[in-house]
């Protein structure tokens, strides 16, 4: 959970997911050609607050660094929400994939291009912005 104390912070935690992350439920493996064909919309979790994801256009380049993909998105801070489902809570919550390996007891965190191939562990975290 990331308490947010003014815009600013909300900003530079989206600016970092942007960076280090694939959006929607990119194939790993493919050459960049054959990802760029726009696939079809992706459905969000099942009962999500945000419209279905985009299928990516394209794949990571080899030097990317990101990490992270992200597999849903609820923004409860929208004003089309309806917070009397929810108490009035609010909050941005995104859904992010990780994969990793274990080597001689540590763990690193591996680029989503790189999963297939490293054989890699996958875990879905959540982010919570208050």
């Amino acid at each position: 959970t990331v308490v947010a104390e003014d815009l600013r912070q909300v900003e530079a935690l989206m600016g970092t997911l942007e960076a280090r992350s694939v959006l929607g439920l990119a194939e790993v493996g493919l050459s960049e050609e054959e990802g760029d064909e726009a696939g079809p919309m992706l459905p969000d979790a099942e009962n999500a607050l945000s419209p279905p994801l985009p299928r990516p256009r394209s794949l990571p380049r080899a030097d990317d660094r990101r990490i992270f993909r992200i597999t849903a998105i609820h923004n409860r801070f929208d004003e089309s929400h309806n917070d009397s489902t929810s108490g009035g809570y609010r909050d941005l919550s995104i859904s992010v994939e990780v994969g990793w390996v274990m080597q001689e007891g540590l763990v690193s965190f591996e680029r989503v291009r790189d999963w297939e191939a490293n054989e890699c562990q996958r875990h879905i975290c959540e982010i919570q912005v208050h």
